[in-house]
């Protein structure tokens, strides 16, 4: 099953335009079988949800992207705002406590930003991936999110390495914030997705893998096919 873990709506954040029904129609469109509302600071009920209807084959989960002190995450398991939760070790303890599930949401966005911009020296790119692999973020998720419709390929290309590095599962998502780009990059399931609680349990389990959109519109697992030293 294809979900596209990583949407936001005009409802849980200023700088969307997406509307759920125009996601609905988007994904629907493109065979995507479920999406993960992850709004900023916004928790749809499942009654919201369900008031959507269920003549279409879209499956609509609520999550929440929470921006902590060590990078913004992907919480899933939760239904309200928890005071302390924007400190990342405390949103640990209470996703443990839920039996939620953590994603580091594009871990390497702006990663290499000021040696782009020639404000800093460019590092090496032994150097650039060790001081990815000291990120204290990746002792406490459970997953990272690998492939991000708003990341370079640059970017992205790193967090698959780290990814592979640390034996962590990786996860792919558009991060669309309107029509466009919904399903740029997705995350596949072996099983079948009907609610939060079979995500959680399909997530937990790592039977999943990042995939990504080809122009033609095919879904396919995604494999690094960056040349070499292209960090």
């Amino acid at each position: 099953m294809i979900v596209d873990m990583h949407v936001h709506t005009a409802r849980g954040g200023y700088d969307s335009s997406l509307t759920v029904p125009q996601l609905i129609e988007e994904a629907d469109m493109k065979g995507i079988g479920g999406v993960c509302l992850t709004e900023h600071m916004y928790f749809w009920s499942r009654k919201e949800l369900d008031g959507f209807g269920s003549n279409h084959g879209v499956v609509l989960i609520g999550a929440i992207e929470v921006e902590t002190d060590m990078g913004h995450i992907l919480a899933f398991g939760l239904n309200r705002y928890i005071s302390g939760i924007h400190r990342l070790r405390e949103l640990r303890r209470v996703i443990d406590e839920v039996g939620g599930f953590l994603i580091a949401a594009h871990p390497f966005r702006m990663f290499f930003h000021l040696e782009d911009f020639n404000v800093k020296p460019k590092r090496s790119e032994f150097q650039a991936f060790a001081d990815a692999l000291d990120l204290p973020v990746l002792g406490l998720v459970d997953a990272i999110e690998v492939l991000n419709g708003g990341c370079t390929q640059r970017e992205n290309l790193l967090a698959v390495e780290v990814a592979r590095k640390l034996g962590i599962m990786g996860t792919g998502g558009s991060d669309a914030h309107s029509d466009r780009g919904i399903g740029l990059f997705a995350t596949v399931f072996e099983q079948e997705i009907r609610s939060e609680s079979d995500l959680i349990t399909e997530l937990k389990a790592g039977r999943f893998y990042p995939a990504r959109r080809l122009p033609g519109g095919e879904i396919v697992r995604y494999d690094n096919e960056a040349a070499p030293g292209q960090l």
